[in-house]
């Protein structure tokens, strides 16, 4: 049953992400944006490769985020 119970807790973390992270993108000027949200990096990966595939997605969100300045980044784990 302990198996079962850690594996079923796995499996909610791994749906909720097993990472929260929070970014700001910035073009002076013009604008400035922080997003929320979790993440759950595939097996292997470092933190500079989930900065990576989270600057990329929220710059999938609009044509004017390619290129902006991250005024802030930070990943945690998603737990307490």
């Amino acid at each position: 049953m302990t198996t079962q119970t850690a594996s079923a807790d796995s499996s909610a973390q791994q749906a909720r992400g097993t990472h929260h992270f929070v970014i700001t993108l910035e073009k002076p000027g013009l604008f400035s944006v922080t997003q929320e949200g979790t993440f759950t990096p595939p097996p292997g990966s470092t933190r500079q490769d989930a900065y990576r595939l989270i600057y990329r997605a929220v710059c999938d969100q609009d044509p004017d985020f390619p290129g902006a300045s991250v005024g802030f980044f930070t990943l945690e784990p998603n737990q307490l």
